[in-house]
């Protein structure tokens, strides 16, 4: 417990050892008062502290004490460890400027817990300025490391103060300060607090419900929209059961308060403005909220978005890499790769289900002829011609493609050798049929097809010979005559 309250930088103020050594002993569940009393006397820097505080407006005692044995019999053992925690988050805090933010912030939690709690008549609202000023400890704990960078957190809207810090890849500080808050053994419903006021809804305990609406009523004061702010302070006060009559009394009370609090653990803060102020002053605040986190979230939001356009112009670029890669440029059929794939996919899935798979070969007739006397351009059409008979006769799931120069094949799922006989007889018939434009007029070209099949467990690793097959029937067709289909085996 010593070592974690003993922790500060440099640059702190000393903590009280009189405050660790209380909050050690206060856990004690049979520790007498006098045994904490005699510890907080043993410090007479803490014994002074202490009186100070208990006489400070910040913890509402009923009458003025003079010496620590008068303030510590008035606290007892609850009030007295709560005084020395509060002291120990307090000496948490920097000097200087960034520090000053960080103490502000967490004495206006205090402050306004214990207002909320005196508004539901809880019997011991000190209580609940202590879980008030152990809200921000988890931004007291990363300051020891980068009081910058905590502070920058600290002057952002208190709304969106989680929100940057996940964007800056951070723990966020409900996490470290409820870590940190069962180091210090605090109970459940402490921790509860602490993890939770950055909730959207309201928790389940009291102590719990109180830090939340707490952190609401604070952040109605510091920056961003003032009178949406201060709107989200009067919903929250409404959640747990604030009367209405005391919301606006709460609100107007607490910058005063501030000051009062802070010369309780004797430290100084500038004069804090009334909320009426805050919002006639809104431009100025949103100039600073501007200048704090809206440039930040708009930097934020912009990489977003560029890097969504340089993900969608990779993904783009990677699918039309895959489309050229794959697709017969003068045609816009598959091409051969593509196309043994396909085979090599749907001789497996014949496999599985043993059902029969065709292939037909398919071979323009006396093309070079067609080059030779109507020049390549020409030659180009009619490839490009007999690529469309192929897409507009074949059947859904066929898959027609381009293997080079004038040949062509099909790849015919479910369809045996009469199948893909008919298929292949189709084709012929519509490609004969179908005029070509050259030079001279329109003319006619016819193609040879052979057909192929296979089924079942004589699919696996047939694509080789399931080609050879085919070609061997288009050679055979070219040799009886050509334009004309003919069938293996």
């Amino acid at each position: 417990m010593v070592a974690v309250a003993t922790q500060r930088r440099k640059h702190s103020k000393p903590l009280a050892i009189g405050a660790a050594r209380i909050v050690q002993e206060a856990l004690d569940d049979e520790v007498e008062l006098g045994t904490l009393t005699r510890l907080a006397e043993q410090d007479p820097g803490f014994a002074v502290r202490v009186v100070l505080a208990v006489n400070s407006g910040a913890f509402g005692l009923s009458r003025s004490v003079g010496d620590v044995r008068q303030a510590c019999s008035l606290l007892g053992i609850r009030g007295l460890r709560n005084l020395a925690l509060s002291l120990v988050v307090s000496d948490m805090v920097p000097v200087g400027p960034d520090g000053t933010v960080l103490l502000v912030n967490s004495l206006r939690r205090a402050v306004a817990a214990r207002l909320l709690a005196e508004a539901i008549r809880e019997k011991q609202p000190d209580e609940f300025f202590t879980v008030g000023l152990f809200l921000e400890i988890g931004l007291l704990q990363s300051a020891r490391d980068d009081i910058a960078a905590a502070a920058d957190v600290a002057r952002l809207p208190a709304q969106h103060r989680t929100t940057y810090e996940h964007a800056c890849g951070r723990v966020d500080h409900t996490v470290t300060g409820a870590e940190l808050a069962q180091k210090l053994k605090l109970s459940e419903k402490h921790v509860e607090a602490v993890a939770l006021h950055h909730s959207k809804e309201p928790p389940g305990s009291v102590l719990a419900k109180i830090a939340w609406c707490a952190e609401r009523v604070a952040g109605a004061f510091e920056g961003g929209d003032v009178r949406a702010g201060r709107l989200d302070a009067l919903s929250a006060m409404a959640q747990i059961g604030i009367p209405q009559g005391a919301t606006a009394d709460i609100l107007e009370r607490i910058p005063t308060l501030l000051g009062e609090a802070a010369a309780a653990f004797d430290r100084a803060i500038p004069a804090q403005e009334k909320l009426d102020a805050l919002v006639l002053d809104a431009n100025r605040r949103l100039v600073e909220m501007n200048n704090n986190y809206e440039r930040v979230l708009v930097q934020l939001e912009q990489l977003i978005h560029e890097k969504d356009q340089l993900a969608a112009q990779l993904r783009r670029a990677n699918e039309e890499l895959a489309t050229v890669a794959a697709t017969d440029s003068l045609t816009s059929l598959p091409n051969r790769r593509a196309f043994e794939q396909a085979l090599r996919r749907d001789l497996a899935r014949a496999e599985r289900s043993k059902e029969p798979l065709a292939v037909v070969m398919i071979d323009v007739d006396f093309f070079k002829k067609v080059n030779d006397t109507y020049g390549h351009a020409t030659g180009d059409v009619v490839l490009r011609s007999v690529a469309e008979v192929l897409r507009s006769t074949l059947r859904t799931g066929d898959i027609a493609a381009r293997l080079g120069g004038e040949e062509f094949v099909a790849l015919l799922p479910n369809a045996n050798a009469e199948g893909g006989k008919i298929v292949a007889e189709r084709l012929r018939t519509k490609l004969a049929a179908t005029p070509m434009t050259g030079p001279q007029g329109p003319f006619n070209v016819t193609a040879s097809f052979g057909v192929a099949f296979v089924q079942g467990a004589a699919c696996r690793g047939a694509d080789a010979s399931l080609l050879e097959k085919a070609d061997a029937a288009l050679y055979e067709a070219k040799r009886s005559g050509r334009n004309r289909v003919v069938v293996s085996g």
